[in-house]
Parts: structure tokens; C-alpha cells; sequence
């Protein structure tokens, strides 16, 4: 079975599950018709039957642009990333069912404590351990983050393409840009058109690797999708500008 003949067959299987979820009233029909469509369109755009304009997918919705090395957090105007390859109901959009109450919660109004409370609660529950970590992440809290996006990883087996994206870019940091090449690509084999890790990759290959030919492939891809940022297609062709003239 192929690559994407296996992420075809666990979409219906995450989409079956759905379906047991509200049956044992352990999902909301709001939330489980939210996944029921985004597994859905995994499904035809795998399939090659989506009809949508070619979107970079943005993961928690921010790219980070690390320009010589800098951090710089940019708020995406696109797509709301679609968490593919989880097969959790939990943690989706902002929004946590509180484990007490079955209520849903606002995650925006959890703190990490919170969070981390839940996920120690309920450890296997990926959607939520992803939301932690991404949170972690994006506050520059790489320790905490690490440690929950291995635990995906590693114990759970969850191949996400942002939390793939986001070791790598973090392993980049800590000065390993080999491994961390190795992280991003894989990333990529999730899911081809991850903004962020197109950009990941770009940076490692060419401030870390010294691979300008490397790079440049990247981020002509980020480049030729229509529904790019001016922010980020700004920071972007510099970048290729730079990385070709070193060639």
C-alpha cells in the first residue's frame, strides 16, 4: 500500500470513529460534522478530486519566518490548517470538550496548566496534546513543546506534518540543520503543500546546510501558491533572491 493509499484508509477509519464518538455521545454533532469534513476533504483532495485553488495549509494558522537565524512571528491571512493526521475529536479549532463537565471550552481561555492537566488525564488523546504543544511552541517554549510533540511522535505514532515540521525547526535551532532536514522532509511526505514547513526547509538548507540549490526548490513551491501572505511572499522571494545569487 502506498503512502497515500495508507492516509486514505486511516481518514475513513478516523472518519468511522467519528461516527462511534457520537453514537457513545463522547462528540458533539457541531464538532463531528467540523471532522467529518475536513477528513472528507483530505479524501478527495488525496484523491485528486478537490476542486479548491492551491493554498499553502498554514499550521495553528502563524509561520515563522527565521530570516539569518531571527524569529519573527507572522499571523497568516489563509487557510486554518486541517490536522489530517490525528485521530482525535478533541483540541480542534481552539475548542476542548472539558473533561468534567463534557462542556465545550474555549482553549484561548485554558491556561497550561489547565492543559496540561487534561493531557496528563488523558494522555492518548492526540487533538489535545497537539494544541499544547503547538501553544508551547509558539511561545518559544521549545522544552515543553519537544517533549509533548515526541510523544505523539514516538509513543502514539501520530504522524502530523506541523508537529514533524516543528521538531525539525527546533532541532534546526539547536544546531543539529542535518537531522532537522530529515524532520522537515518527512513532514512534507504528510502534507506537500505545509507552508511552514516549505519555509523550515528553505532556511535549514540554506543557512544550515549551505544548500542553495536545496533551498531554492522549496521556496519556488511556497512561492507559485496564489493565496500566499504579502508578508511572507515579501520575506520569501529575499530569500530565493539571496539563494540564487549564491548558485
Amino acid at each position: 500500500m502506498t503512502r497515500i493509499e495508507e492516509r486514505i484508509a486511516q481518514a475513513h477509519r478516523d472518519l468511522e470513529e467519528i461516527a462511534e464518538q457520537v453514537a457513545q455521545g463522547e462528540l458533539d454533532e457541531e464538532t463531528a460534522g467540523r471532522l467529518r469534513e475536513r477528513y472528507e476533504d483530505e479524501i478527495r483532495q488525496l484523491q485528486g478530486d478537490d476542486e479548491a485553488d492551491d493554498s499553502p495549509e498554514v499550521i495553528s494558522g502563524k509561520w515563522l519566518l527565521g530570516i539569518g537565524g531571527a524569529l519573527v512571528i507572522i499571523i497568516a491571512v489563509l487557510i486554518i490548517v486541517v490536522r489530517a493526521n490525528t485521530d482525535s475529536a478533541a483540541g480542534v479549532e481552539g475548542v476542548a470538550e472539558d473533561v468534567v463537565t463534557g462542556e465545550s471550552v474555549d482553549l484561548d481561555s485554558v491556561t497550561n496548566e489547565q492543559l496540561e492537566a487534561v493531557v496528563a488525564q488523558n494522555p492518548n488523546i492526540p487533538g489535545m496534546r497537539l494544541a499544547l504543544a503547538d501553544r508551547y511552541f509558539f511561545e518559544g517554549d521549545f522544552s515543553n513543546a519537544l517533549t509533548h510533540y515526541m510523544y505523539l511522535l514516538e509513543d502514539l505514532g501520530v504522524q502530523d506534518s506541523g508537529a514533524l515540521a516543528n521538531v525539525g525547526w527546533m532541532t534546526y535551532q539547536s544546531g543539529r540543520p542535518d537531522l532537522a532536514e530529515s524532520f522537515v522532509v518527512e513532514s512534507l511526505a504528510v502534507l506537500p503543500n505545509n507552508g511552514n514547513a516549505l519555509w523550515y526547509l528553505a532556511n535549514i538548507r540554506f543557512f544550515g546546510l549551505g544548500d542553495a540549490a536545496g533551498a531554492a526548490e522549496p521556496l519556488r513551491q511556497l512561492l507559485g501558491y496564489e493565496n500566499v501572505p504579502d508578508e511572507v511572499r515579501t520575506a520569501a522571494e529575499d530569500l530565493l533572491a539571496d539563494v540564487e545569487a549564491s548558485l
